[in-house]
């Protein structure tokens, strides 16, 4: 009786360690990837944009290349300030979603071009506002979720995907 405890806790353990593990992997990765390593098999983890506006987003999808450029204050994702004017393609639309994980799509940074948005990542960070045309840099694996709010003005808020 004893040995079989000791091997059923032996099993539990490995069995969690491999699924902390994974996921671990699944999480560093997160941060690392970009538009050009989203959507395969082990690239599961995609940048992705939600507009409930009813007002035009730009995003790209090919930050650090492209025949535009995109002013990003926060150029290695996150809320650390760190402005880049870099190139990019840029592309609008208004209701929907773009990219996202599993899709094959990664969306890198958005912006409003004719009004300013207010940001934040997580539901408790704290708000900031950008001026129309900065862009937000997201991570993959993560999503800007915008929608209007007080003084009818644009509310976007950066959450990691589940």
């Amino acid at each position: 009786m004893r040995k079989m405890m000791f091997r059923a806790n032996r099993t539990a353990v490995a069995t969690v360690a491999a699924v902390f593990m994974a996921s671990g992997v699944v999480v560093a990765g997160a941060t690392t990837a970009s538009a050009d390593e989203c959507g395969g098999p082990r690239d599961y983890l995609c940048g992705a944009v939600k507009n409930r506006t009813g007002r035009t987003m730009h995003y790209t999808m090919s930050l650090g290349s492209g025949p535009h450029f995109c002013d990003v204050w926060n150029i290695d994702g996150g809320t650390t300030s760190k402005f880049k004017h870099d190139k990019c393609k840029q592309e609008s639309f208004g209701n929907g979603t773009r990219g996202g994980n599993g899709t094959g799509k990664d969306v890198d940074a958005f912006t409003f071009a004719t009004h300013g948005y207010h940001e934040r990542f997580s539901r408790v960070g704290t708000w900031h506002w950008r001026a129309k045309g900065v862009w937000t840099k997201i991570r993959s694996g993560e999503i800007a979720d915008c929608g209007i709010g007080d003084n009818n003005e644009v509310w976007c808020t950066v959450l990691v995907q589940v």
